[in-house]
């Protein structure tokens, strides 16, 4: 009995599982070890028997795990939480209540119905997907369902929508009852409810399943090897931490480039036209968060979830509303340019040149921390090399201001 009982007090204080996580400060420094405590409030990275203490507010992001995030086979349907989460569904289930989100055969998550902001039953075309998009921007004074039209074309409908399953989609129009089949819909947009209860998230948080979660009110169960946390809407979820991918902080200290809107955003082709040149200015514009080539931001062996995707010649400008002390980033051609790409990257606060030089290679990698105190109008400027614009794609990795 003596024994069974020192093994069980051995078993209980045995702590598996605990991942090894590369975190990274937005002072630029980087820390390595397992994760063995995370809040709202604090980490705690343990590393050759020494813990130590982080703030939320000084991290970055946390990564556990190099494997890329990749999306179920036959996960087609997209839901958006009113928090701003986002995540790949099998199928989805919803009454006025609840609603079950199936990611696979073996996991699935409840939530309140009123946490949906949309369900996107099917992949669209990039003009029927921008047409979506705009409706779900939109005001609107009740549910909505959006029609897909044999053409292509996107329609939408106000009303209530009061029950969503595998085969159709119960609308309420005017007091008609009608069952709305999944093939002719692409998707429904639930109005928020004024009763909706949001909480202040800590992070964004990315499974392997491509699953994008804001959360908040951690709780690491180490003997489970599982992270319990809240949606910003109170929803629980619990993940088994080999299923993590990264955690991504939004500090109050820091703003990333491509959360900002610029005042002015400009691409000039070496040659043609300028009605060619308008065509290709929708095209080729700046793009945020991921590369212009559609994959993560890569810059030698490390993928950013933030940052830009710039060809040349272009120009960005912000106008800067904060006291900002510090620009930093990665900056590095894409690996796809294949030694082609051949680009001058200026960078001007108020005019003044912070950062000029030539980038060749993709091997040429730029990590810059620029001063910027008291600027008030931020200038990036991608620029044609010798090679004129053929190869030219810039990736800017985790580019933000800090204050």
């Amino acid at each position: 009995m003596q024994i069974w009982h020192a093994l069980t007090l051995l078993m209980s204080n045995v702590v598996i599982g605990l991942p090894i996580a590369d975190v990274a400060l937005i002072d630029g420094s980087q820390l390595n070890g397992e994760l063995t405590s995370m809040s709202d409030e604090e980490v705690k990275i343990t590393a050759n028997g020494q813990v130590q203490t982080v703030a939320s507010e000084q991290l970055q992001a946390i990564i556990l795990s190099k494997k890329q995030a990749t999306i179920p086979e036959g996960n087609n349907i997209t839901v958006k939480l009113h928090d701003g989460s986002k995540l790949r569904a099998k199928s989805v289930l919803a009454t006025a209540t609840t609603a079950r989100i199936t990611i696979d055969e073996e996991l699935s998550y409840r939530f309140q119905s009123d946490s949906i902001a949309s369900i996107q039953f099917k992949p669209l075309t990039k003009q029927a997907q921008e047409d979506y998009d705009r409706i779900l921007e939109g005001e609107s004074t009740g549910d909505v369902i959006i029609v897909l039209r044999p053409s292509g074309a996107i329609d939408e409908l106000e009303g209530i929508v009061e029950r969503v399953d595998n085969e159709a989609v119960t609308f309420n129009f005017d007091g008609d009852r009608i069952p709305v089949e999944l093939s002719k819909l692409a998707g429904v947009k639930l109005l928020q409810s004024g009763s909706l209860e949001r909480s202040k998230t800590t992070c964004e948080l990315t499974d392997l399943r491509g699953n994008r979660w804001r959360a908040c009110r951690f709780n690491l169960n180490a003997p489970e090897a599982a992270l319990e946390f809240e949606t910003g809407l109170g929803d629980k979820i619990s993940l088994q931490l080999d299923q993590i991918q990264k955690f991504q902080f939004a500090s109050r200290n820091l703003v990333y480039l491509s959360d900002l809107s610029p005042e002015n955003a400009e691409w000039t082709p070496y040659l043609t036209g300028r009605l060619v040149r308008n065509r290709l200015n929708q095209l080729y514009a700046p793009v945020k968060d991921r590369s212009a080539n559609g994959g993560p931001i890569a810059i030698g062996e490390q993928e950013f979830t933030k940052g830009l995707s710039l060809r040349s010649k272009t120009v960005l400008t912000y106008r800067l509303t904060e006291e900002f002390t510090s620009l930093q980033l990665t900056a590095g051609l894409a690996a796809e340019t294949k030694g082609r790409g051949h680009i001058d990257l200026i960078i001007l606060g108020d005019n003044k040149q912070l950062f000029r030089d030539s980038i060749t290679d993709p091997a040429d990698i730029r990590q810059l921390e620029l001063d910027v105190t008291g600027v008030r109008r931020l200038s990036i400027t991608v620029d044609y090399g010798k090679n004129l614009d053929f190869g030219d794609l810039l990736h800017l990795g985790d580019a933000k201001l800090i204050k």
